[in-house]
């Protein structure tokens, strides 16, 4: 079994000998089959997303010879050509992935559950579940360096799903009076992602909760500051109202 990680920089493992590519154009055929795991992808489409509109003469060559280079890469030591899991079709290429042995389906199966024990006020449990899955990031999917168009649009999908998870983990760990633990957590969000106002707003929530209210109104400052100088338009009516209970010390218990 191998395993395929592309939530951060990529990494390969799990036989002997097996690792991941270092050379770019390599990474990104591999990026592209990951992506497009378990299907083919036809070697036009390829050259296309390795090399973009203007593809060398030799494209074709040039791309047997990295799928080649891929294969070794993937056999691990005194394995056979048989067992790559890299498969040629008349149609083109594939990445032959197993259950579980891509990070990004873990995370996406452990979200699922997460999600699914929310809904059912497992809040305990979901916050467990979601915190793993949250963890399983190790920065930005593919490490940030994306030349083709297919793993760019998945790891926007991916990034996507990342942030949801993390709204869904903040709001599950207020549930469950966890607004202490979750401040610096929360703080680092709200700066990372200032026009988000969910984790402005559960970050308002925890500070309030935890008898910082001076704080909890600063944190409504600056995101309204950010949000009129980066958009023109004002905090929506949840981020408003929420500060009007803070101010006037009505603050409720529910997120």
């Amino acid at each position: 079994m191998l395993n395929y990680e592309i939530l951060g920089q990529i990494r390969v493992s799990g036989r002997p000998g097996v690792c991941a590519p270092r050379a770019r154009k390599i990474e990104t055929l591999l990026s592209v089959l990951l992506a497009k795991n378990n299907q083919v992808v036809t070697a036009e489409h390829l050259i296309g997303e390795i090399w973009g509109e203007h593809p060398p003469a030799r494209a074709s060559a040039a791309l047997y010879v990295y799928v080649s280079q891929l294969r070794k890469l993937l056999r691990g030591n005194g394995e056979s050509a048989e067992d790559s899991p890299v498969v040629t079709s008349p149609r083109g290429y594939s990445l032959h992935v197993g259950i579980d042995e891509l990070d990004a389906d873990r995370f996406t199966r452990l979200y699922e559950q997460g999600r699914a024990l929310h809904w059912d006020r497992g809040y305990g449990q979901a916050a467990k579940v979601l915190r793993e899955a949250s963890q399983l990031w190790r920065g930005a999917a593919f490490g940030g360096f994306i030349d083709s168009p297919d793993v760019q649009a998945y790891a926007t999908l991916l990034e996507e799903s990342r942030l949801g998870c993390l709204e869904l983990l903040m709001e599950t760990e207020l549930l469950i009076g966890r607004h202490r633990e979750v401040v610096g957590q929360l703080s680092a969000l709200a700066k990372e992602h200032t026009l988000r106002e969910t984790f402005t707003e559960y970050l308002m929530t925890a500070l309030a909760r935890s008898n910082r209210r001076a704080e909890a109104l600063e944190t409504f400052a600056s995101a309204r500051q950010n949000l009129v100088q980066q958009l023109g338009i004002e905090p929506g009516s949840s981020l408003r109202k929420l500060h009007h209970s803070i101010l006037v010390g009505e603050m409720s218990d529910a997120v």
